[in-house]
């Protein structure tokens, strides 16, 4: 870009750089919108959810009927935009918005899935649900006495709260928490929840209920009521959610809650125990008995890992698509309608919209970082004298290739060994077949019971006819030197539709493009359908060759677990390296380098310094690392050095607290980059590099997923180790803090900072 003062300024980029949905706090940042399509899915979801909140009330003495809904989707798909769109929808529907909750299962078990709803739901909230029951209960104690209309009106209204009016009249408190404790009980179809419930109705218990809600153990007060079972276990935890869809879904009222990325604890990898899925399929029919609407979102792969009595209680299902060329062309004015307050297709033209939508294959998220960066390209571009402000193909085709290059060459060849070793494979890398040049296999992989193999080309993102052509000359040079052999086409980014289609024609399939999810699945597939095994094959043959790939496979894995060994012995050694680089990575957006990761120069707005320090003071509980250290050193007995050794020779300990060390490091580095926006936050780009400041953070911590920290949860603090009964109840409340402090820091932080800067 120029630098010459007399060129005007940038426009603002109505486009995120980030392209993922906002998880907003509905409550603290109500108007939040983002920009909307109505999609087949969307209406689809939409309609499902509008007949479950219009349906009329049930008849006396029959259960309304709630309803399950499915909303499956590959990534970027705007899976998780949907569910905030169902949410916000029923909001605004619902007498009480705080009916609709979005709950992401981050943490890969329903256990801390039901902690964060039960922190969704928050102790006052639940609270108030149950002072719902209590005043019913009060209103008909008035009605049959025959006392003033005007106190019936007034807790109607709630301008008096039961409590008062019980007060006030002097009625007998006990014999109506008793009532309340019955209806709770007969409500939940759980005695535990029935009294515990009605506990938080009476002073000085709130404490030791709400603790136990959490799956903290039951305090004495109420083991000695009967609760002695704490919620500690994914069984128990379903069953917990079951009863509170009941608790709010009762006396006629709605009920929403979306659960999102529910692939995180269903997968192939992960099936959950049989006692679990079980637990699943109650907590199904205990919504749809509750009268409460469910939405599950996730990757295509969480259904298809149901058992068929589950996937039957989810009668609808919404699948994600990608955006047709309509609807890129509908965001594309909306998002600059948003901005510019004029809805207006350019500098983007019908042409080049299409052109975009079919690099990005209508993938929602790909869509929205294509049109982020050609429309920085074009402005950056019209900038300069004799330029106008239009986004070209070619601009497109430059982003595309900057954006979507999965790997790099170095690495799309070692995820390909590995596969091709773990599957105890011969093969040759960079093996020519022919004369030619263009007959270079990136990978030949030969089979022992046959001729020929199966000839594996590497190629970059395809999107125009020079990158076909070139395709196209290795693809014949290697059909006629080796005829028989069969022939994966591996693509490292992108194809477009135009290219895919002639390579169809040639190939008799589309191209293998890597996906890192279904990557292993796939290749293997492709390589094992060019084996064809001899009519005349000597069984003898087979079955040595057969030994020999299962001592391959087995040698494979042995490697794996060396360099797995390898790692963990230089993860301390190379942390200070990726530090270094996270901080130079940030420094050059902030123009400091070197000094990103130190302390900020200057203290940040209060709301802002809040979030911040709350992140590094809650890592810094969990690992304690300053403080176990600190106590080795000043004189420490003999015990205290050997508990050193012990959690420094435990594994899972050194990489959790590694892992906190990573992120402890990430935040402290993006708290300085934001210190030194400040001083440049009156740009007319400043909004935007904000964003960018954002969006690194987040393509940092996406490596350093919170569940790795799990290790340190299960440890004692090293101030408590000595005390086993400390360490128990702690251990949900520090996971708490953590996730809280951490979980979607960067969409926070931005909103925190624009409600402090005036510009």
């Amino acid at each position: 870009m120029s630098d010459r003062s007399d060129l005007p300024p940038s426009r603002k980029n109505p486009f995120s750089p980030m392209a993922v949905a906002r998880i907003t706090d509905f409550d603290a940042d109500p108007d939040a919108v983002d920009v909307a399509i109505t999609t087949d899915a969307t209406r689809q979801a939409l309609a499902h959810l509008t007949a479950y909140l219009d349906a009329p009330p049930a008849r006396a003495g029959r259960d309304r009927t709630g309803t399950v809904v499915a909303v499956l989707g590959d990534y970027g798909t705007g899976k998780t935009h949907l569910a905030v769109r169902l949410v916000r929808h029923a909001r605004q529907v619902l007498a009480d918005p705080t009916h609709a909750l979005y709950l992401d299962a981050t943490a890969e078990s329903f256990i801390e899935l039901y902690r964060r709803f039960m922190q969704k739901l928050g102790r006052e909230g639940v609270r108030a649900q149950v002072s719902e029951y209590y005043a019913d209960i009060v209103a008909e104690s008035l009605q049959s006495s025959g006392l003033t209309s005007d106190m019936l009106e007034w807790l109607g209204s709630r301008q008096l709260e039961p409590q008062e009016v019980v007060e006030r009249l002097g009625l007998m408190e006990s014999a109506l928490l008793r009532k309340v404790q019955d209806t709770l009980r007969e409500v939940t179809n759980n005695k535990d929840f029935g009294t515990a419930l009605t506990l938080l109705l009476r002073p000085g218990f709130e404490h030791s209920v709400w603790s136990w809600l959490l799956g903290g153990a039951p305090d004495q007060v109420l083991v000695e009521r009967g609760i002695g079972t704490p919620i500690d276990d994914e069984v128990a935890a379903l069953e917990a959610m079951g009863v509170f869809a009941l608790l709010f879904g009762g006396r006629q009222r709605r009920f929403v809650l979306a659960v999102d990325e529910l692939d995180k604890i269903f997968s192939a990898d992960s099936r959950p125990h049989a006692r679990t899925m079980a637990a699943f399929q109650t907590l199904l029919q205990v919504f749809g008995k509750a009268g409460a609407c469910l939405v599950l979102c996730g990757l295509p792969d969480f259904k298809s890992v149901l058992p068929p009595a589950v996937r039957q209680r989810i009668p609808y299902t919404v699948v994600m698509s990608g955006l047709s060329q309509g609807e890129v062309r509908e965001f594309v004015e909306l998002a600059q309608e948003q901005v510019f307050g004029t809805r207006q297709l350019a500098p983007f033209t019908v042409d080049t919209t299409r052109y975009l939508r079919d690099l990005a294959r209508g993938n929602a998220r790909n869509v929205i970082r294509l049109c982020h960066r050609v429309f920085r390209m074009a402005d950056d571009l019209s900038r300069e004298p004799g330029h106008g402000f239009t986004v070209t193909e070619d601009m497109v085709r430059r982003a595309a290739r900057d954006l979507f290059g999965s790997l790099s060459s170095d690495d799309i060849d070692g995820v390909v060994r590995r596969v091709l070793d773990a599957n105890g494979l011969d093969y040759l890398h960079r093996h020519l077949l022919g004369v030619a040049g263009d007959s270079l296999a990136d990978f030949w992989v030969t089979f022992p019971e046959q001729a020929g193999g199966c000839a594996v080309l590497i190629s970059p993102s395809l999107l125009d006819n020079a990158d076909l052509g070139a395709v196209v000359r290795r693809i014949s040079a290697v059909r006629e030197a080796e005829p028989d052999a069969e022939l994966v086409l591996l693509v490292n980014g992108v194809v477009a539709d135009g290219v895919a289609i002639q390579l169809r024609e040639l190939l008799g399939r589309e191209p293998l493009v890597y996906v890192d999810r279904t990557f292993a699945d796939d290749f293997k597939a492709l390589v094992n359908a060019g084996r064809r095994p001899g009519v005349d094959a000597d069984p003898l043959s087979g079955l040595r060759w057969r030994m020999d790939q299962l001592a391959r496979q087995q040698s494979s894995i042995y490697g794996f677990i060396e360099h797995l060994a390898e790692h963990m012995d230089g993860v301390r050694a190379s942390s200070d390296r990726q530090l270094g680089a996270i901080a130079r990575q940030l420094g050059a957006l902030t123009g400091t380098p070197g000094r990103a990761a130190e302390a900020a120069p200057s203290r940040l707005p209060g709301e802002v310094e809040r979030l911040f320090r709350d992140a590094v003071d809650a890592l810094e509980d969990v690992t304690q690392v300053d403080v176990m250290f600190e106590e080795a050193f000043d004189h420490a007995p003999t015990t205290t050095r050997e508990a050193v050794h012990r959690r420094l020779r435990t594994p899972e300990f050194t990489l959790a607290a590694t892992q906190a060390v990573f992120l402890q490091k990430a935040v402290q580095a993006f708290r300085a980059a934001v210190a030194q926006w400040y001083s440049s936050s009156g740009d007319a780009d400043a909004e935007e590099r904000l964003e960018e400041l954002c969006g690194i953070y987040d393509g940092i911590v996406e490596f350093l997923p919170l569940f790795l920290l799990d290790p340190l949860f299960t440890l004692p603090p090293w101030s408590a180790r000595a005390g086993g009964l400390v360490a128990e109840v702690s251990q949900g409340s520090r996971r708490t803090r953590v996730h809280d402090a951490l979980r979607n820091l960067s969409p926070r932080v931005r909103r925190a900072v624009f409600r402090s800067s005036p510009a």
